[in-house]
């Protein structure tokens, strides 16, 4: 099986700051990987190198079994869609029309938008629940609104590898809920799925695969039960958890004061 990402000694951060160092890791399609870690740790550095927004300090980083730098930004964007952290944005573009620049990637920006295309756009805003807002402007959305968007966007791009840059800021717990597992749904039809998050009791729920980053720069990567351990978490966090399992909810990790 091919692994759609792949970190190989990878060592990400910008001009001779090492942030994240020798990072091994990888997810294929069918799976769901949680990226973890506290904040300024690296999560982001690590994933944008990983889809060759930056360049690595050291190591491979791998898109479909290829070297990323070897890639073409077009082919990168057939590979992998993008969702980053949200900032404010001055669009006026209506948010349907910001959805499907995710199109672009398969019609070429300025191409008119066909049958497909149009289907692909509609599919994404239900996905997120989002068609009530989508003749809005974008600049005129709630945090929660236009982030739900951009995850629209991405998923209109139909590409079989999703990133996903702390997704659940600004969603109420309902939504954050919905979020995980649309994720996991999609990784159960067979594309694979990168999410950094900060709910560590979701990823334990939720994911298939973890990176934990701690905030020395080290990475340690495996299954959920490997890597979100008493030890490893209260190294990385600062804090104690709580690991139990209820009988109907499954496995759950809660911080400590």
């Amino acid at each position: 099986m091919i692994r759609l990402l792949e970190a190989r000694g990878l060592s990400a951060g910008y001009g001779e700051r090492v942030v994240v160092a020798d990072a091994s890791f990888s997810v294929s399609a069918g799976s769901l990987l949680v990226a973890l870690g506290p904040n300024g740790c690296g999560k982001t550095t690590v994933l944008k190198t990983c889809l060759g927004l930056l360049p690595p300090l050291s190591g491979t980083a791998l898109l479909g079994g290829r070297p990323v730098d070897a890639l073409r930004p077009r082919e990168r964007a057939r590979l992998a869609a993008w969702v980053p952290q949200l900032a404010e944005s001055a669009w006026s573009y209506r948010s349907r029309d910001i959805v499907a620049q995710g199109r672009f990637a398969v019609r070429g920006p300025f191409m008119p938008l066909n049958e497909d295309d149009e289907a692909a756009v509609d599919a994404a805003l239900d996905a997120m629940d989002a068609r009530a807002f989508a003749e809005r402007p974008f600049s005129s959305l709630s945090g929660g609104e236009a982030r739900r968007v951009m995850i629209a966007r991405a998923l209109a791009q139909e590409t079989p590898l999703l990133v996903l840059d702390e997704p659940a800021a600004h969603l109420d717990p309902g939504r954050q809920m919905e979020l995980m597992e649309l994720l996991a749904g999609l990784a159960r039809s067979g594309k694979a799925v990168v999410v950094s998050v900060h709910d560590v009791n979701a990823a334990r729920r939720f994911s298939d695969l973890a990176l934990l980053v701690g905030k020395d720069g080290s990475a340690a990567f495996g299954s959920p039960e490997e890597v979100l351990t008493p030890d490893l978490l209260e190294d990385a966090y600062d804090t104690h958890f709580i690991h139990g399992d209820h009988e109907s909810y499954g496995p759950y990790v809660l911080p400590l004061s």
